[in-house]
């Protein structure tokens, strides 16, 4: 990957993705704003796909134990 690329973390305009909108804060302080379908904060789990199309993960799986924060937008 690209250590000098920054992750988008804003839709652009006119941009209508699939699932809801969300922030994830992780517990190494990494955020990731990305879309979801099945986000259950009682499930081991979630998927989440990175708004950024330039970003190194076209979807990410997220491990629910280590998410610090995690909010819709």
């Amino acid at each position: 990957g690209n250590a000098k690329h920054v992750e988008r973390k804003k839709l652009a305009p006119g941009e209508r993705p699939q699932g809801r909108l969300m922030e994830v804060t992780c517990k190494d302080s990494e955020v990731i704003v990305g879309t979801t379908t099945g986000y259950d904060p009682k499930r081991p789990g979630f998927f989440l796909f990175p708004i950024d199309p330039s970003a190194n993960n076209a979807r990410v799986f997220v491990v629910t134990s280590a998410v610090r924060t995690a909010r819709f937008l």
